[in-house]
C-alpha cells in the first residue's frame, strides 16, 4: 500500500492490522517519492528475499537489464520521431548494436541524434540548464520542462519499485552512493519519451513564444502531468502506465530473482 498525500492520517491500530496481514506501507514525502515504508516481521518474506537477491544479482544479469531498457528507450525515440517526422531515422540502425551493458554507449549516440531532431541542431539537453549562459530562452525553458517531467515520472517509478518489493538504491547501471533512487533512475529510461512528446507539444503552441514564458506556470505543468494518465507500450499492446509500471517492477524483480529468463520493458 503506498500513501502518497499529506492529508491521510493513519492510526497505530490500522498500522498494526496492516502489518500482521502481511501488507508493506510505503510512504510517499511533498515531492511524491517513497520517503520510507513499515515491513512486517512475520508472513511476509518478500522484502528479505527481493533484498538478497538485488544484492546477489550478478554482472552479467544487471548488464542484460540495462541492454533491455536501452533497447526500448531507443526504439520508443524512433518511434515518437516517425510519429513527428514520418520518416526513418538512424535510430534504428542503433538498436541492433545495443550490447550486454550497453559497452558501445548506443544510448549516449541515440540521445544526440534524437534531442536535435526534436527541438532542434542547436539545443542542448541539460540538467542544469541556468549553468548555460548563452542558451537561449526558449531552449531554458524547454530543458526546464523536461527536468519537471522526469522528475514527476521518477517519483512513479519508485513508488512502482516500493510496491514490487525491490529496494530503490540498488540500481543495476546507476550506482552513485548518493543517489538513493538509482533503480528509478535505470527503470525510468524507456519511458522518458512519454514526457518528451508532452513538452513538444506544448513548444508547438503559438503562445509558447508569443508570451515570452521565462517560468513553469501552472498551466504547463498540468499540460506535462498529463502523460501520467496516457497508455503505454508493453507485452506487445498499450497499457495504462500506472498499471505497466507494477507490472515492469515486478517483472524486474523476478528477473533479478532469477524466477524468470525474459524481461519486458514498457517504452512511450
Amino acid at each position: 500500500m503506498v500513501l502518497d498525500h499529506d492529508v491521510i492520517d493513519v492510526t497505530a491500530p490500522t498500522l498494526g492490522s496492516l502489518a500482521s496481514h502481511g501488507v508493506v506501507l510505503v510512504v510517499s514525502d511533498e515531492k511524491h517519492l517513497p520517503c520510507g515504508y513499515l515491513v512486517p516481521l512475520q508472513n511476509h518474506n518478500l522484502m528479505a528475499q527481493t533484498l538478497r537477491g538485488q544484492i546477489g544479482a550478478s554482472s552479467p544479469v544487471k548488464k542484460q537489464i540495462w541492454k533491455a531498457i536501452v533497447r526500448e528507450k531507443i526504439l520508443a525515440q524512433e518511434r515518437l520521431l516517425f510519429q513527428i517526422y514520418g520518416q526513418n531515422t538512424q535510430l534504428a540502425s542503433l538498436v541492433s548494436q545495443v550490447k550486454s551493458g550497453d559497452s558501445t554507449n548506443c544510448e549516449g549516440r541515440a540521445a544526440s541524434i534524437y534531442f536535435s531532431k526534436l527541438f532542434g541542431d542547436e539545443f542542448n539537453r541539460l540538467r542544469g540548464c541556468e549553468l548555460e549562459l548563452e542558451e537561449s530562452q526558449s531552449y531554458r525553458l524547454i530543458n526546464s520542462m523536461l527536468n519537471y517531467g522526469y522528475a514527476v515520472l521518477r517519483a512513479s517509478v519508485s513508488r512502482a519499485i516500493v510496491a514490487a518489493g525491490l529496494n530503490p538504491t540498488l540500481g543495476v547501471f546507476h550506482h552513485h552512493r548518493n543517489n538513493p533512487f538509482a533503480l528509478a533512475d535505470d527503470l525510468m529510461e524507456p519511458l522518458r519519451p512519454q514526457v518528451d512528446r508532452k513538452v513538444l507539444a506544448l513548444t508547438q503552441v503559438n503562445s509558447f513564444h508569443a508570451q515570452g514564458l521565462e517560468q513553469l506556470t501552472p498551466e504547463v505543468k498540468r499540460g506535462i502531468l498529463s502523460f501520467l494518465i496516457e497508455d503505454v507500450w508493453f507485452e506487445g499492446r498499450r497499457t495504462p502506465l500506472d498499471i505497466s509500471l507494477a507490472l515492469y517492477a515486478t517483472e524486474v524483480r523476478q528477473y533479478l530473482l532469477g524466477e524468470t529468463k525474459r524481461i519486458q520493458v514498457p517504452g512511450a
